[in-house]
């Protein structure tokens, strides 16, 4: 379910929700996208600017260009497993009332077609290339870190200078689930300070049983891991686990590190107990040490 563009009225469907904008809200998506010529990316940013923002429709019957939804910024989802985001708005602005059936009509529609077709490949193809690109660097990025043991070195790998922002935010918005970890990669002093504090204090880890909560790329199980740790369990409910998955056979450490897919409260770990629990503290740790969430 999804809700209403401009209430809080929650629908199963993006027709249904574009129906009732239409009617209840004198909002018709296909109307600004014909007028303003969106194309995919536009169309997603307009619902994100949308949500975000929360603008009146009179105020976006009234725009023209440059239209305020036109910085990378609004590819980010605003709302989490948004249908709107997933909808082929094709399918819905399709024209109502055609011209009689004749060669020169259907050739000029073909055409068309073929040509939003080919557009909307290329667009998906240069984005699944920037994806591999950024993985790669990822994945090599996370091996250096952890093979990097000299915790006494203030020298940063090469590889952090090679992360950078994706020019128009298509793979980090479309995957968001990267996102959060490409940030915590590229922040060289939280990283090494984990790094250190791990490697510095080995008598914590060493021969014992670490949980990693929350693994994303499997960076913190890693470290435990090169400390001394005896076994890793490093859980994480997001797709980044099969990533970290590669990482992890990458540094060789499958022997140690086992990587679990679910949500923590509701695995089956491999060790009934577990002497350290580790967590990205900045995005996970106030869930864990506050809400509880693993009680």
């Amino acid at each position: 379910r999804t809700r209403c563009l401009f209430c809080a009225r929650l629908f199963s469907s993006a027709e249904d929700v574009f129906s009732h904008c239409k009617t209840e809200h004198q909002f018709n998506v296909c109307d600004v996208i014909k007028m303003h010529g969106l194309d995919f990316y536009g169309y997603i940013k307009l619902i994100n600017f949308v949500r975000l923002k929360k603008p009146t429709t009179a105020y976006l019957s009234s725009l023209s260009s440059p239209l305020p939804w036109e910085g990378e910024e609004y590819l980010k989802p605003e709302l989490e497993d948004d249908l709107l985001l997933q909808f082929d708005i094709d399918d819905l602005c399709e024209p109502a009332d055609v011209l009689p059936s004749n060669g020169l009509n259907d050739t000029m529609m073909l055409l068309e077609q073929l040509k939003h077709a080919e557009h909307r490949a290329r667009l998906a193809e240069a984005a699944l290339a920037r994806a591999q690109d950024d993985l790669q660097k990822m994945k090599q990025f996370a091996q250096d870190f952890v093979m990097n043991a000299d915790v006494r070195s203030s020298s940063s790998s090469s590889a952090i200078a090679d992360l950078h922002e994706d020019e128009d935010g298509v793979y980090f918005s479309s995957y968001g689930h990267y996102g959060i970890h490409e940030e915590m990669l590229k922040d060289k002093v939280r990283t090494e300070s984990y790094r250190d504090f791990i490697y510095q204090n080995p008598h914590i880890f060493k021969d014992k049983v670490v949980l990693d909560v929350g693994c994303g790329t499997g960076i913190l199980s890693m470290f435990a891991a090169k400390a001394g740790a005896k076994k890793v369990i490093g859980v994480d409910q997001s797709e980044i686990i099969y990533q970290a998955m590669d990482i992890i056979r990458l540094n060789k450490l499958e022997n140690i590190i086992t990587l679990v897919k679910g949500r923590i409260e509701e695995v089956d770990l491999p060790s009934e107990k577990v002497d350290v629990i580790i967590s990205e503290w900045m995005v996970r740790g106030m869930n864990i040490l506050f809400k509880t969430v693993i009680n």
